[in-house]
Protein backbone atom coordinates (compact mmCIF):
# COMPACT_ATOMS: atom_id res chain seq x y z
CA UNK A 1 0.00 0.00 0.00
CA UNK A 2 2.88 2.35 0.78
CA UNK A 3 4.36 1.85 -2.66
CA UNK A 4 0.93 2.36 -4.27
CA UNK A 5 0.34 5.54 -2.27
CA UNK A 6 3.75 6.85 -3.27
CA UNK A 7 3.02 6.11 -6.93
CA UNK A 8 -0.37 7.85 -6.76
CA UNK A 9 1.21 10.88 -5.10
CA UNK A 10 3.90 10.99 -7.82
CA UNK A 11 1.27 10.81 -10.57
CA UNK A 12 -0.80 13.56 -8.95
CA UNK A 13 2.25 15.82 -8.53
CA UNK A 14 3.42 15.18 -12.08
CA UNK A 15 -0.05 15.82 -13.45
CA UNK A 16 -0.28 19.09 -11.56
CA UNK A 17 3.07 20.21 -12.95
CA UNK A 18 2.07 19.25 -16.49
CA UNK A 19 -1.25 21.08 -16.18
CA UNK A 20 0.50 24.15 -14.74
CA UNK A 21 3.05 24.23 -17.55
CA UNK A 22 0.33 23.69 -20.15
CA UNK A 23 -1.74 26.58 -18.79
CA UNK A 24 1.35 28.79 -18.53
CA UNK A 25 2.34 28.09 -22.14
CA UNK A 26 -1.23 28.67 -23.31
CA UNK A 27 -1.27 32.08 -21.62
CA UNK A 28 2.02 32.99 -23.30
CA UNK A 29 0.67 31.75 -26.63
CA UNK A 30 -2.49 33.85 -26.28
CA UNK A 31 -0.36 36.91 -25.49
CA UNK A 32 1.96 36.32 -28.42
CA UNK A 33 2.31 39.15 -30.92
CA UNK A 34 1.68 37.84 -34.45
CA UNK A 35 4.58 38.58 -36.78
CA UNK A 36 2.21 39.42 -39.62
CA UNK A 37 0.83 42.50 -37.88
CA UNK A 38 4.10 44.42 -38.26
CA UNK A 39 6.38 44.99 -41.24
CA UNK A 40 9.40 43.40 -39.57
CA UNK A 41 12.84 43.02 -41.16
CA UNK A 42 13.67 39.49 -42.38
CA UNK A 43 14.95 36.85 -40.00
CA UNK A 44 15.04 33.10 -39.33
CA UNK A 45 11.79 31.29 -38.66
CA UNK A 46 10.98 30.04 -35.19
CA UNK A 47 10.33 26.40 -34.37
CA UNK A 48 6.74 25.24 -34.96
CA UNK A 49 4.35 25.72 -32.00
CA UNK A 50 6.94 26.08 -29.25
CA UNK A 51 8.56 28.91 -31.21
CA UNK A 52 5.51 31.06 -30.42
CA UNK A 53 6.54 30.86 -26.76
CA UNK A 54 10.36 30.79 -26.84
CA UNK A 55 10.92 32.67 -30.10
CA UNK A 56 14.36 32.23 -31.68
CA UNK A 57 15.91 30.82 -28.51
CA UNK A 58 17.80 28.31 -30.67
CA UNK A 59 19.72 31.24 -32.19
CA UNK A 60 20.75 32.70 -28.83
CA UNK A 61 21.87 29.34 -27.43
CA UNK A 62 23.59 28.16 -30.61
CA UNK A 63 26.95 29.69 -29.80
CA UNK A 64 28.53 31.14 -26.65
CA UNK A 65 29.67 34.03 -28.84
CA UNK A 66 26.40 35.49 -30.09
CA UNK A 67 28.12 38.14 -32.20
CA UNK A 68 29.51 35.36 -34.44
CA UNK A 69 26.02 33.92 -34.89
CA UNK A 70 24.64 37.37 -35.71
CA UNK A 71 27.45 37.95 -38.23
CA UNK A 72 26.62 34.70 -40.04
CA UNK A 73 22.86 35.39 -40.02
CA UNK A 74 23.46 38.85 -41.52
CA UNK A 75 24.97 37.18 -44.59
CA UNK A 76 21.60 35.53 -45.22
CA UNK A 77 19.07 38.07 -43.94
CA UNK A 78 20.83 41.38 -44.40
CA UNK A 79 22.02 44.28 -42.28
CA UNK A 80 18.79 44.51 -40.24
CA UNK A 81 17.97 41.14 -38.71
CA UNK A 82 14.70 40.35 -36.90
CA UNK A 83 14.51 37.80 -34.07
CA UNK A 84 11.72 36.88 -31.70
CA UNK A 85 12.47 36.93 -27.98
CA UNK A 86 9.64 35.04 -26.32
CA UNK A 87 5.96 35.52 -27.22
CA UNK A 88 5.75 39.30 -27.01
CA UNK A 89 9.21 40.75 -27.50
CA UNK A 90 11.16 41.29 -30.64
CA UNK A 91 14.76 42.18 -31.40
CA UNK A 92 16.59 43.64 -34.36
CA UNK A 93 20.35 43.25 -34.81
CA UNK A 94 22.06 46.01 -36.78
CA UNK A 95 25.07 44.99 -38.88
CA UNK A 96 27.29 47.48 -40.69
CA UNK A 97 28.69 50.80 -39.53
CA UNK A 98 26.34 52.88 -41.70
CA UNK A 99 23.13 51.31 -40.38
CA UNK A 100 24.40 51.48 -36.77
CA UNK A 101 25.26 55.18 -37.13
CA UNK A 102 21.95 55.96 -38.80
CA UNK A 103 20.06 54.36 -35.92
CA UNK A 104 22.10 55.54 -32.94
CA UNK A 105 23.24 58.95 -34.23
CA UNK A 106 20.84 60.21 -36.91
CA UNK A 107 17.75 58.72 -35.23
CA UNK A 108 19.24 58.46 -31.75
CA UNK A 109 16.16 59.81 -29.98
CA UNK A 110 14.24 56.69 -31.05
CA UNK A 111 16.93 54.16 -30.08
CA UNK A 112 18.10 55.41 -26.67
CA UNK A 113 15.96 53.19 -24.42
CA UNK A 114 17.10 50.35 -22.18
CA UNK A 115 15.41 46.98 -21.42
CA UNK A 116 14.10 47.93 -17.99
CA UNK A 117 11.88 44.82 -18.08
CA UNK A 118 15.10 42.76 -17.82
CA UNK A 119 14.97 40.86 -14.47
CA UNK A 120 18.73 41.17 -14.03
CA UNK A 121 18.37 44.95 -14.32
CA UNK A 122 15.34 44.93 -12.03
CA UNK A 123 17.10 43.07 -9.24
CA UNK A 124 20.46 44.81 -9.57
CA UNK A 125 19.83 48.43 -10.60
CA UNK A 126 16.02 48.62 -10.29
CA UNK A 127 15.97 50.78 -13.42
CA UNK A 128 18.24 53.39 -11.84
CA UNK A 129 21.72 54.68 -12.58
CA UNK A 130 23.45 55.27 -15.91
CA UNK A 131 23.51 51.92 -17.69
CA UNK A 132 19.92 50.71 -17.40
CA UNK A 133 17.83 53.84 -16.82
CA UNK A 134 15.62 55.67 -19.32
CA UNK A 135 13.93 59.03 -19.49
CA UNK A 136 14.72 62.49 -18.18
CA UNK A 137 16.44 61.29 -15.00
CA UNK A 138 18.96 59.40 -17.11
CA UNK A 139 19.71 62.53 -19.16
CA UNK A 140 20.25 64.54 -15.97
CA UNK A 141 22.51 61.84 -14.51
CA UNK A 142 24.51 61.57 -17.71
CA UNK A 143 25.06 65.34 -17.88
CA UNK A 144 25.95 65.52 -14.18
CA UNK A 145 28.32 62.54 -14.32
CA UNK A 146 30.18 63.81 -17.39
CA UNK A 147 30.68 67.21 -15.74
CA UNK A 148 31.77 65.58 -12.47
CA UNK A 149 34.29 63.35 -14.24
CA UNK A 150 35.72 66.34 -16.12
CA UNK A 151 35.88 68.42 -12.94
CA UNK A 152 37.59 65.60 -11.15
CA UNK A 153 40.31 65.30 -13.73
CA UNK A 154 39.42 63.15 -16.77
CA UNK A 155 41.78 64.43 -19.42
CA UNK A 156 43.71 66.51 -16.87
CA UNK A 157 47.10 66.16 -15.18
CA UNK A 158 45.54 65.47 -11.76
CA UNK A 159 44.03 62.20 -12.96
CA UNK A 160 47.10 61.37 -15.00
CA UNK A 161 49.13 61.33 -11.79
CA UNK A 162 46.68 58.89 -10.18
CA UNK A 163 46.96 56.57 -13.17
CA UNK A 164 50.76 56.85 -13.15
CA UNK A 165 50.75 55.87 -9.49
CA UNK A 166 49.10 52.59 -10.46
CA UNK A 167 51.39 52.23 -13.47
CA UNK A 168 54.41 52.32 -11.17
CA UNK A 169 52.89 49.66 -8.90
CA UNK A 170 52.20 47.44 -11.94
CA UNK A 171 55.75 47.92 -13.23
CA UNK A 172 57.11 46.91 -9.83
CA UNK A 173 54.90 43.80 -9.83
CA UNK A 174 56.17 42.87 -13.29
CA UNK A 175 59.73 43.39 -12.03
CA UNK A 176 59.17 40.80 -9.30
CA UNK A 177 57.98 38.32 -11.93
CA UNK A 178 60.67 38.85 -14.58
CA UNK A 179 61.76 35.69 -16.36
CA UNK A 180 58.80 33.81 -14.81
CA UNK A 181 55.58 32.91 -16.65
CA UNK A 182 52.44 34.47 -15.16
CA UNK A 183 48.94 35.60 -16.08
CA UNK A 184 48.73 39.45 -15.99
CA UNK A 185 44.92 39.66 -15.88
CA UNK A 186 44.52 39.79 -12.09
CA UNK A 187 47.20 42.46 -11.84
CA UNK A 188 45.38 44.60 -14.41
CA UNK A 189 42.10 44.06 -12.53
CA UNK A 190 43.65 45.47 -9.34
CA UNK A 191 45.34 48.41 -11.03
CA UNK A 192 42.38 49.59 -13.08
CA UNK A 193 39.92 49.10 -10.22
CA UNK A 194 42.20 51.21 -8.03
CA UNK A 195 42.10 54.05 -10.56
CA UNK A 196 38.30 53.99 -10.41
CA UNK A 197 38.35 53.75 -6.60
CA UNK A 198 40.64 56.78 -6.34
CA UNK A 199 38.18 58.80 -8.40
CA UNK A 200 35.00 57.55 -6.74
CA UNK A 201 36.12 57.00 -3.14
CA UNK A 202 39.17 59.26 -2.85
CA UNK A 203 41.54 56.42 -1.98
CA UNK A 204 43.52 53.59 -3.47
CA UNK A 205 43.93 50.19 -1.83
CA UNK A 206 46.99 48.06 -1.28
CA UNK A 207 46.71 45.02 -3.53
CA UNK A 208 46.75 42.69 -0.51
CA UNK A 209 43.97 44.59 1.33
CA UNK A 210 41.33 42.00 2.29
CA UNK A 211 38.32 44.22 1.57
CA UNK A 212 39.78 45.19 -1.81
CA UNK A 213 40.53 41.58 -2.72
CA UNK A 214 37.02 40.54 -1.72
CA UNK A 215 35.53 43.31 -3.87
CA UNK A 216 37.62 42.17 -6.84
CA UNK A 217 36.60 38.53 -6.36
CA UNK A 218 32.91 39.41 -6.17
CA UNK A 219 33.13 41.63 -9.26
CA UNK A 220 34.96 38.86 -11.13
CA UNK A 221 32.17 36.40 -10.27
CA UNK A 222 29.54 38.90 -11.43
CA UNK A 223 31.33 39.20 -14.77
CA UNK A 224 31.49 35.41 -15.17
CA UNK A 225 27.77 35.02 -14.42
CA UNK A 226 26.72 37.76 -16.83
CA UNK A 227 27.33 35.79 -20.01
CA UNK A 228 25.31 36.10 -23.23
CA UNK A 229 23.01 33.16 -22.50
CA UNK A 230 21.92 34.62 -19.19
CA UNK A 231 21.42 38.00 -20.86
CA UNK A 232 19.33 36.43 -23.62
CA UNK A 233 17.25 34.58 -21.03
CA UNK A 234 16.67 37.83 -19.17
CA UNK A 235 14.88 39.27 -22.20
CA UNK A 236 12.17 36.60 -21.96
CA UNK A 237 8.92 37.23 -20.02
CA UNK A 238 9.36 37.34 -16.22
CA UNK A 239 8.87 33.76 -14.92
CA UNK A 240 10.26 32.11 -18.07
CA UNK A 241 13.34 34.32 -18.03
CA UNK A 242 14.03 33.72 -14.35
CA UNK A 243 13.74 29.95 -14.84
CA UNK A 244 16.32 29.99 -17.62
CA UNK A 245 18.83 32.35 -16.00
CA UNK A 246 21.31 29.96 -14.47
CA UNK A 247 22.73 30.86 -11.06
CA UNK A 248 20.33 33.78 -10.78
CA UNK A 249 20.28 33.65 -6.97
CA UNK A 250 24.09 33.64 -6.85
CA UNK A 251 24.20 36.63 -9.17
CA UNK A 252 21.80 38.61 -6.98
CA UNK A 253 23.72 37.66 -3.80
CA UNK A 254 27.06 38.73 -5.29
CA UNK A 255 25.53 41.93 -6.59
CA UNK A 256 24.26 42.67 -3.08
CA UNK A 257 27.76 42.15 -1.62
CA UNK A 258 29.26 44.68 -4.03
CA UNK A 259 26.54 47.18 -3.23
CA UNK A 260 27.07 46.70 0.51
CA UNK A 261 30.69 47.72 -0.01
CA UNK A 262 29.62 50.85 -1.90
CA UNK A 263 26.97 51.72 0.71
CA UNK A 264 29.57 51.55 3.47
CA UNK A 265 31.85 53.96 1.63
CA UNK A 266 28.97 56.38 0.94
CA UNK A 267 27.95 56.30 4.61
CA UNK A 268 31.52 57.15 5.65
CA UNK A 269 31.56 60.06 3.20
CA UNK A 270 28.30 61.44 4.58
CA UNK A 271 29.79 61.39 8.06
CA UNK A 272 33.01 63.19 7.05
CA UNK A 273 31.66 65.45 4.27
CA UNK A 274 33.12 68.96 4.10
CA UNK A 275 31.77 71.23 1.38
CA UNK A 276 35.06 73.15 1.37
CA UNK A 277 37.12 70.01 0.80
CA UNK A 278 35.71 67.99 -2.10
CA UNK A 279 37.72 64.78 -2.19
CA UNK A 280 36.15 62.63 -4.91
CA UNK A 281 33.10 61.79 -7.02
CA UNK A 282 30.97 60.88 -3.99
CA UNK A 283 31.64 64.29 -2.44
CA UNK A 284 30.69 66.01 -5.71
CA UNK A 285 27.41 64.11 -5.62
CA UNK A 286 26.78 64.92 -1.96
CA UNK A 287 27.52 68.61 -2.56
CA UNK A 288 25.01 68.72 -5.41
CA UNK A 289 22.46 66.88 -3.31
CA UNK A 290 22.85 69.31 -0.39
CA UNK A 291 22.58 72.32 -2.72
CA UNK A 292 19.28 71.03 -4.12
CA UNK A 293 20.71 70.74 -7.64
CA UNK A 294 18.57 68.49 -9.87
CA UNK A 295 16.84 67.08 -6.80
CA UNK A 296 14.54 64.88 -8.87
CA UNK A 297 17.39 62.78 -10.25
CA UNK A 298 20.14 63.08 -7.63
CA UNK A 299 18.57 60.68 -5.17
CA UNK A 300 20.37 58.30 -2.83
CA UNK A 301 19.33 55.35 -4.97
CA UNK A 302 20.54 56.94 -8.20
CA UNK A 303 23.83 58.00 -6.64
CA UNK A 304 24.41 54.50 -5.37
CA UNK A 305 23.70 52.81 -8.73
CA UNK A 306 25.74 55.36 -10.72
CA UNK A 307 28.76 54.64 -8.51
CA UNK A 308 28.19 50.91 -8.87
CA UNK A 309 27.90 51.27 -12.68
CA UNK A 310 31.14 53.25 -12.89
CA UNK A 311 32.97 50.83 -10.61
CA UNK A 312 31.98 47.65 -12.41
CA UNK A 313 31.94 48.88 -16.01
CA UNK A 314 35.00 51.10 -15.68
CA UNK A 315 37.13 48.34 -14.18
CA UNK A 316 36.25 45.40 -16.40
CA UNK A 317 36.49 47.12 -19.79
CA UNK A 318 39.94 48.68 -19.43
CA UNK A 319 41.43 45.66 -17.68
CA UNK A 320 40.22 43.45 -20.53
CA UNK A 321 41.64 45.88 -23.12
CA UNK A 322 45.06 45.71 -21.46
CA UNK A 323 44.83 41.92 -21.41
CA UNK A 324 44.18 41.95 -25.16
CA UNK A 325 46.99 44.47 -25.61
CA UNK A 326 49.73 42.22 -24.23
CA UNK A 327 48.26 39.21 -26.01
CA UNK A 328 48.65 40.93 -29.38
CA UNK A 329 52.15 42.09 -28.43
CA UNK A 330 53.40 38.56 -27.68
CA UNK A 331 51.76 37.27 -30.86
CA UNK A 332 53.33 40.06 -32.94
CA UNK A 333 56.90 40.53 -31.65
CA UNK A 334 57.85 42.70 -34.64
CA UNK A 335 55.09 45.18 -33.75
CA UNK A 336 56.14 45.09 -30.08
CA UNK A 337 59.75 45.84 -31.02
CA UNK A 338 58.75 48.71 -33.29
CA UNK A 339 56.58 50.24 -30.53
CA UNK A 340 59.39 49.98 -27.99
CA UNK A 341 61.92 51.54 -30.36
CA UNK A 342 59.57 54.45 -31.02
CA UNK A 343 58.93 54.99 -27.29
CA UNK A 344 62.64 54.88 -26.41
CA UNK A 345 63.55 57.17 -29.29
CA UNK A 346 60.97 59.82 -28.36
CA UNK A 347 60.86 59.48 -24.54
CA UNK A 348 63.96 57.58 -23.53
CA UNK A 349 64.33 55.47 -20.40
CA UNK A 350 64.53 58.08 -17.63
CA UNK A 351 60.85 59.01 -17.25
CA UNK A 352 57.43 57.42 -17.62
CA UNK A 353 55.40 58.27 -20.72
CA UNK A 354 52.75 60.94 -20.15
CA UNK A 355 49.75 62.30 -21.98
CA UNK A 356 51.93 65.07 -23.37
CA UNK A 357 53.62 62.32 -25.43
CA UNK A 358 50.35 61.37 -27.10
CA UNK A 359 50.66 62.50 -30.68
CA UNK A 360 54.40 61.93 -30.78
CA UNK A 361 54.11 58.12 -30.87
CA UNK A 362 52.01 57.46 -34.00
CA UNK A 363 52.93 53.81 -34.48
CA UNK A 364 52.33 52.95 -30.81
CA UNK A 365 48.98 54.76 -30.91
CA UNK A 366 48.12 52.86 -34.10
CA UNK A 367 48.92 49.57 -32.33
CA UNK A 368 46.55 50.52 -29.47
CA UNK A 369 43.80 51.34 -31.99
CA UNK A 370 44.36 47.93 -33.57
CA UNK A 371 44.05 46.25 -30.14
CA UNK A 372 40.68 47.93 -29.62
CA UNK A 373 39.55 46.98 -33.12
CA UNK A 374 40.42 43.29 -33.00
CA UNK A 375 39.73 42.92 -29.27
CA UNK A 376 36.15 44.22 -29.73
CA UNK A 377 35.56 44.06 -25.99
CA UNK A 378 31.89 45.10 -26.37
CA UNK A 379 30.91 43.14 -29.50
CA UNK A 380 27.18 43.94 -29.25
CA UNK A 381 27.23 46.68 -26.57
CA UNK A 382 24.37 46.85 -24.05
CA UNK A 383 20.93 46.25 -25.57
CA UNK A 384 19.05 49.37 -26.64
CA UNK A 385 15.26 49.67 -26.81
CA UNK A 386 13.11 51.63 -29.27
CA UNK A 387 11.40 54.38 -27.25
CA UNK A 388 8.56 55.01 -29.71
CA UNK A 389 7.45 53.37 -32.95
CA UNK A 390 9.73 54.36 -35.81
CA UNK A 391 10.02 53.62 -39.54
CA UNK A 392 13.60 52.57 -40.18
CA UNK A 393 14.91 51.77 -43.66
CA UNK A 394 11.47 50.71 -44.81
CA UNK A 395 10.68 48.53 -41.80
CA UNK A 396 8.42 49.11 -38.79
CA UNK A 397 10.10 48.96 -35.39
CA UNK A 398 7.43 49.20 -32.66
CA UNK A 399 8.05 50.80 -29.29
CA UNK A 400 9.80 48.32 -26.98
CA UNK A 401 11.78 46.56 -29.71
CA UNK A 402 15.21 45.42 -28.49
CA UNK A 403 18.13 46.62 -30.62
CA UNK A 404 21.67 45.22 -30.67
CA UNK A 405 24.51 46.73 -32.75
CA UNK A 406 26.95 44.15 -34.08
CA UNK A 407 30.09 46.20 -33.40
CA UNK A 408 32.29 43.14 -33.85
CA UNK A 409 31.25 42.74 -37.50
CA UNK A 410 32.00 46.41 -38.12
CA UNK A 411 35.55 45.86 -36.85
CA UNK A 412 36.21 42.96 -39.22
CA UNK A 413 34.16 44.14 -42.21
CA UNK A 414 36.35 43.53 -45.30
CA UNK A 415 34.72 46.53 -46.98
CA UNK A 416 36.60 48.75 -44.52
CA UNK A 417 39.57 46.66 -43.41
CA UNK A 418 42.04 44.92 -45.69
CA UNK A 419 42.98 41.54 -44.18
CA UNK A 420 40.57 42.27 -41.32
CA UNK A 421 41.73 39.45 -39.05
CA UNK A 422 45.39 40.43 -39.25
CA UNK A 423 46.99 42.67 -36.61
CA UNK A 424 48.32 45.54 -38.74
CA UNK A 425 48.93 48.88 -36.99
CA UNK A 426 50.19 50.36 -40.28
CA UNK A 427 46.60 50.42 -41.57
CA UNK A 428 46.03 53.41 -39.26
CA UNK A 429 48.88 55.53 -40.71
CA UNK A 430 48.90 57.55 -43.93
CA UNK A 431 51.89 58.17 -46.17
CA UNK A 432 53.03 60.96 -43.84
CA UNK A 433 52.92 58.68 -40.77
CA UNK A 434 49.88 60.55 -39.45
CA UNK A 435 47.00 58.71 -37.79
CA UNK A 436 43.85 58.43 -39.84
CA UNK A 437 40.29 57.55 -38.94
CA UNK A 438 37.94 54.81 -40.12
CA UNK A 439 34.12 55.10 -39.79
CA UNK A 440 33.84 51.38 -39.03
CA UNK A 441 35.85 51.80 -35.80
CA UNK A 442 33.44 52.09 -32.87
CA UNK A 443 34.76 50.17 -29.83
CA UNK A 444 32.81 52.41 -27.43
CA UNK A 445 29.65 52.38 -29.58
CA UNK A 446 28.21 55.67 -30.92
CA UNK A 447 25.37 58.04 -30.20
CA UNK A 448 23.94 59.30 -26.92
CA UNK A 449 24.44 55.89 -25.25
CA UNK A 450 28.13 55.81 -26.12
CA UNK A 451 30.35 54.69 -23.22
CA UNK A 452 30.70 57.64 -20.83
CA UNK A 453 34.14 56.50 -19.73
CA UNK A 454 35.76 56.32 -23.16
CA UNK A 455 38.11 59.27 -22.48
CA UNK A 456 39.30 57.68 -19.23
CA UNK A 457 39.68 54.28 -20.92
CA UNK A 458 41.82 55.75 -23.72
CA UNK A 459 43.94 57.61 -21.18
CA UNK A 460 44.56 54.49 -19.09
CA UNK A 461 45.27 52.33 -22.13
CA UNK A 462 47.87 54.77 -23.47
CA UNK A 463 49.68 55.28 -20.15
CA UNK A 464 49.76 51.60 -19.17
CA UNK A 465 50.69 50.19 -22.59
CA UNK A 466 53.44 52.71 -23.37
CA UNK A 467 54.97 52.34 -19.88
CA UNK A 468 54.95 48.53 -20.09
CA UNK A 469 56.45 48.48 -23.58
CA UNK A 470 59.09 51.03 -22.56
CA UNK A 471 60.47 48.75 -19.85
CA UNK A 472 59.70 45.13 -20.81
CA UNK A 473 59.98 42.69 -23.67
CA UNK A 474 56.98 40.33 -23.49
CA UNK A 475 57.21 36.82 -24.84
CA UNK A 476 55.41 33.49 -24.67
CA UNK A 477 57.15 30.37 -23.40
CA UNK A 478 56.49 28.36 -26.54
CA UNK A 479 56.68 30.58 -29.62
CA UNK A 480 55.38 27.71 -31.78
CA UNK A 481 52.05 27.62 -29.91
CA UNK A 482 51.08 31.22 -29.08
CA UNK A 483 47.83 31.78 -27.16
CA UNK A 484 44.66 31.96 -29.23
CA UNK A 485 42.97 35.23 -30.14
CA UNK A 486 39.51 33.63 -29.98
CA UNK A 487 37.37 35.54 -27.54
CA UNK A 488 35.10 34.55 -24.65
CA UNK A 489 31.89 36.56 -24.51
CA UNK A 490 30.65 37.59 -21.09
CA UNK A 491 30.07 41.15 -19.90
CA UNK A 492 32.97 41.87 -22.24
CA UNK A 493 34.70 39.86 -24.94
CA UNK A 494 37.89 38.76 -23.22
CA UNK A 495 40.85 36.55 -24.20
CA UNK A 496 41.27 33.01 -23.03
CA UNK A 497 43.63 32.68 -20.07
CA UNK A 498 47.28 32.87 -21.09
CA UNK A 499 50.69 33.30 -19.49
CA UNK A 500 53.60 35.45 -20.63
CA UNK A 501 57.16 36.14 -19.60
CA UNK A 502 58.38 39.73 -19.07
CA UNK A 503 62.08 40.48 -19.65
CA UNK A 504 63.63 43.79 -18.64
CA UNK A 505 64.93 45.67 -21.67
Amino acid sequence: MTALATWVEYVNTSSTMVIFMFVFLCVLWLQATPDGSVNWPPGPKTWPLIGIVIGNANVFWKNDQMYLTFTELAKTYGEILHLRVGPRRHMVVLTGQDVIREAFVDKGEYFAGRPTFNPLAKYTSNGKGLLMQDGNDWKILKRFTLKALRDFGVGKSSLEEKIKEEVEVVLAEFDTNTDLPFDPKHLFDKAVCNVICSMLFGQRYNYDNEDFQHLLNVMSCLVELSGPKNEAASWLPGPLGLILISAFRKYVALDRETKDFVRTVIAEHRHTFDKDNIRDFIDIYLAAEKSGEETGALTDENMFVVIFDLLLAGSETTSTSLHWGLLYMIRNPDVQTKCRQEILQVIGEDRLPGMKDKGTLPFTEAAILEVHRLGSIAPTAIAHVVTETVKFRGYDLPKGTLVLPNLYQSHVDPAFWEDPFEFKPDRWLDENNILKTNPAYMPFCVGCRMCLGHSLAKMEMFLFMTSLLQRFDFRVLDADTPPTTDGIQGVTRCPHKYELVAFRT
